[in-house]
């Protein structure tokens, strides 16, 4: 018995060591700052128009960038450094660089060149090189589905207690700690934890899935207590691309069968007069009688079309799109939008056409949306080959994940801009489906 407690102590005594050898290797990881980058979010403060546009994790997604360049330097990571994915992401910041050059509305628009790269080439690319190893993948995947967790479980409560944002006369919009002001951040982080549980499910088996699963269903409640109709539909969207691998036949028998519940459950849903059958009967309806928010999206929408074919070659300028708003949209647009979260209400103006593509065409042209479109094309096309393939390791599951990721951000990129903390997440969507286009796999322990 005692022999049994020495050979305990020594072997506690042994790991204690081991750790601290292994703790500047970890500081050293780009995955590691990237985690810390998605962990950050959670104590974002609550963007308003006064606010610094940098961010603590900006600052940790810089410094995985500057790792991630160390790691090329040392001769590692080249394959994923050269792929068609990674020159495909330089081409999207370069074209914003030069758009960028060619604006006039200094310093504006090198506040947004600066950003645009940051999301679509630092991060991405970061992510790409930081998969090397199943430690790298376990840091960075669990720290975006803990985020998700963590923020769903709050958001939950505020959706159960009547604490979140408001929305009509209730306070039961799930925002987590992401505050009212980015209320479409707790919907995005449910939704990238949702996809990658999902994804194990479909991959993997034995307690590994079932834990996945049991993370997915707390998630995807979290997504619908946020009441974000876009969330819904891109992840909708998401989950048939996940569940399909690739695969066409069964992408066909996925459709069929959420056809088929769709129709089971929509229709008493919707006239069950609770908060998201009123919100699922509003997205159904929205063209027949259509609320403020969405005249105002389609007046911010048609201004943004006319800004880009009176300038298809450089748009008006990063960040130049409020500048020249008013001079494009017609009376129909009121120009700001109520907040409100407790005790305090807010108006906030609409300094965004709500839709990624459009901003992209309006402020830095149609040869950059062209860029943007056909780079993210080549991602999923690419990435769906590699998903379809019959394995089973942690690497088709990240391939997997990367790819329902991509989905998810096709989509909500339709009505979504790059507002608030969690744009943050769509470079590292990107950057997951940038590695399962480039064909590589996990290596070493």
């Amino acid at each position: 018995m005692a022999l049994a407690q020495v050979s305990s102590l020594d072997l506690s005594q042994r790991r204690l060591p081991d750790l601290a050898r292994r703790l500047p290797d970890l500081a050293l990881r780009p995955a590691t700052w990237i985690a810390v980058a998605v962990l950050l979010l959670a104590v974002s403060p609550a963007a308003t128009s006064g606010d610094s546009p940098i961010a603590l994790s900006d600052v940790a997604v810089a410094v995985a960038g500057l790792l991630a360049v160390r790691t090329i330097l040392r001769g590692e990571q080249l394959d994923v450094a050269r792929s068609v994915p990674a020159l495909g992401l330089l081409a999207i910041g370069t074209a914003g660089l030069i758009a960028a050059v060619l604006s006039h509305n200094v310093p504006t628009n090198v506040v947004g060149a600066v950003r645009y790269v940051e999301l679509f080439l630092v991060a991405p690319l970061a992510v790409m090189v930081a998969l090397r190893t199943r430690t790298d993948a376990f840091i960075l995947l669990g720290a975006l589905v803990g985020l998700g967790v963590g923020e769903g479980a709050l958001g939950l409560v505020q959706f159960a207690t009547g604490t979140g944002a408001g929305i009509g006369e209730d306070s039961i919009r799930a925002v987590g700690t992401f505050g009212a002001y980015n209320i479409g951040s707790l919907a995005q982080i449910t939704a990238v934890g949702f996809v990658i549980c999902l994804a194990v499910v479909v991959v993997q088996d034995g307690a590994f899935r079932a834990w996945a699963a049991a993370g997915a269903t707390v998630l995807l409640l979290a997504n619908l207590a946020s009441l974000s109709r876009s969330a819904w539909v891109a992840l909708a969207v998401a989950a048939l691309v996940t569940v399909s691998r690739g695969r066409p036949a069964r992408l066909l028998g996925a459709v069929t069968a959420a056809l088929a519940l769709a129709a089971l459950i929509l229709p008493p849903l919707v006239t069950s007069e609770t908060p998201i059958g009123d919100r699922v009967a509003s997205l159904l309806s929205s063209d027949a009688a259509p609320d403020q928010s969405l005249v105002d999206r389609q007046a911010l929408w048609a201004a943004a079309v006319d800004m880009s074919l009176d300038n298809p070659l450089t748009g008006v300028g990063l960040r130049a799109f409020p500048d020249f708003r008013d001079a494009y949209a017609d009376f129909s647009l009121l120009g700001s939008s109520d907040i409100s979260f407790g005790s305090s209400f807010d108006r906030v103006a609409l300094e965004s056409p709500h839709s990624l593509y459009l901003l992209v065409a309006s402020e830095q042209g149609l040869v950059a949306l062209l860029v943007l479109v056909t780079v993210l094309a080549v991602l999923l096309a690419r990435g769906l080959v590699r998903a379809a393939r019959r394995r089973s390791d942690l690497s088709t599951t990240i391939a997997l994940a990367g790819v329902g990721l991509l989905s998810f951000e096709l989509v909500s990129m339709i009505t979504g801009d790059l507002g608030g903390p969690g744009s943050i997440l769509t470079g590292i969507c990107l950057g997951l489906a940038g590695w399962a286009a480039a064909d590589v796999d996990l290596h070493g322990p």
